[in-house]
């Protein structure tokens, strides 16, 4: 039934994770191969910030208005992570409840909350992620 779940319940746990060292390109690479658009940056398995495809287009609008080069190489020259992503991100617990993310998520200030266990990455919910556990509540429960 609605509102009985927990993170745990419906978040991606295979996540797809950047690195503090990896370039313009790679996360770029990532966004489009894997058909997403929010990224945790971690060190080892620690959560250090997320960054999302719309960090990346600003960083590209910005880096244009100062900048007629615009390779890759000159891309990735100019790109640091840790300044584009958003550090130390709101993220809830593998037991927060269904009610309280989409809380969090409604508020609309972000579109995607990173699940975290004891400082460890250990999924994401994004509102696609809300989107299809609606989808099967529609469809499934009567």
């Amino acid at each position: 039934m609605i509102y009985k779940r927990n993170a745990s319940d419906f978040m991606t746990g295979n996540v797809i994770v950047a690195g503090v060292n990896n370039t313009f390109d790679q996360v770029m690479e990532f966004f489009t191969r894997h058909k997403i658009q929010h990224l945790p940056v971690a060190e080892g398995t620690r959560l250090i910030g997320i960054i999302s495809i719309k960090d990346m287009l600003t960083f590209m609008q910005d880096y244009l208005a100062g900048s007629g080069d615009v390779s890759k190489a000159a891309l990735n020259a100019a790109f640091s992570i840790e300044k584009v992503m958003t550090a130390n991100p709101t993220t809830v617990s593998p037991d927060t409840p269904q009610k309280d993310i989409l809380e969090i998520l409604a508020a609309g200030k972000f579109q995607a909350v990173p699940v975290v266990k004891s400082g460890d990455l250990v999924g994401i919910i994004t509102n696609k992620d809300i989107t299809r556990l609606y989808h099967y509540d529609a469809t499934h429960i009567l």
